[in-house]
């Protein structure tokens, strides 16, 4: 019966996994940190877009920042200093860089302008 017990313990422990809101509030985050507006440190939205636009493997440029720590990378934040985070488990880093990654907008790549609106596309629209 105690085997038993130990080993549902066990196993709920092993799959149990924070979310990425439990880990952001745990390790305060978001005291430097907003979603998409200005705090002391870059947004969300905005780490998203550099990490992707400017490195071949964004998530990994991410779990490394949120390792090892950054200073730098963002030219409007240089005296900010990101302490290293480096006690968060492989699974903790990469459901906080997952999370990080979806915050980029998703409309990304789509152009704007010709072909749109009126007297653009098909049709010509109403002249």
């Amino acid at each position: 019966m105690n085997k038993i017990l130990l080993s549902m313990v066990i196993s709920c422990y092993t799959f149990a996994s924070d979310s990425a809101t439990e880990l952001l509030k745990n390790n305060g985050c978001t005291t430097c940190h907003a979603v998409s507006g200005i705090k002391k440190a870059p947004p969300f939205v905005g780490i998203a877009r550099r990490n992707s636009r400017r490195s071949a493997d964004p998530k990994s440029a991410i779990i490394n920042s949120i390792k090892n720590g950054s200073q730098g990378k963002y030219p409007m934040f240089s005296d900010t200093k990101m302490p290293a985070f480096s006690y968060l488990t492989d699974e903790q880093l990469n459901t906080l860089a997952d999370w990080i990654l979806k915050q980029a907008p998703a409309n990304r790549g789509i152009r704007r302008g010709r072909g749109r609106g009126m007297g653009g596309g098909m049709g010509r629209g109403m002249m």
